[in-house]
């Protein structure tokens, strides 16, 4: 039965080395693997382009499903708000994985991407905020989303200390269940 993935967690968790991961090992004719901000951020993002995008991701996976396809999003997928959007009676069935780790791995990560004047400019336009604000939001709201993926009984991978091959191996684990 097709499904559609949400690999979620901050910026810093290792959710696009998964996604490249994911694509160099998944056969692409079960699995369309996609970035959920691929479409672009605008300015500032926030909650109402977050919440377009994964309805237009849960359409697309709905498409797929059709033809005989699971898909895999890797982008931030928080539950309390992923459940006001998805429709259980009309949408394909979907799992939330978060990716999680410390801190200190978060903000290392972090320091390591931006490391550029232009990262920096990228990362202020897209997030409305200074790098340093950016990583202090990832790494406090990493604690309390972890709270809500477990919470609700859902997969957490912690990636601390873990090449993207061995996340990815646990993620793909979770989805061939």
């Amino acid at each position: 039965m097709q499904k559609i993935y949400f690999i979620s967690g901050v910026s810093g968790v290792g959710k696009t080395s998964t996604l490249k991961e994911l694509k160099k090992t998944l056969d692409p004719k079960l699995y369309n693997i996609r970035d959920l901000d691929e479409r672009g951020v605008p300015d500032g993002g926030g909650f109402d382009w977050l919440n377009s995008e994964t309805r237009h991701w849960l359409d697309t996976g709905k498409e797929n499903a059709n033809n005989g396809k699971s898909t895999i999003i890797c982008g931030f997928a928080n539950p309390e708000l992923f459940e006001k959007v998805h429709n259980p009676e009309t949408d394909i069935p979907a799992e939330i994985i978060l990716l999680n780790a410390s801190a200190e791995t978060i903000k290392e990560r972090l320091l390591g991407r931006h490391s550029t004047p232009e990262s920096v400019k990228e990362i202020e336009r897209a997030s409305g905020q200074t790098l340093e604000k950016f990583i202090e939001n990832c790494t406090s709201f990493s604690t309390e989303l972890r709270d809500i993926f477990a919470k609700r009984n859902l997969p957490i991978i912690e990636t601390d200390n873990k090449t993207p091959e061995e996340v990815t191996k646990e993620v793909i684990e979770i989805i061939k269940k």
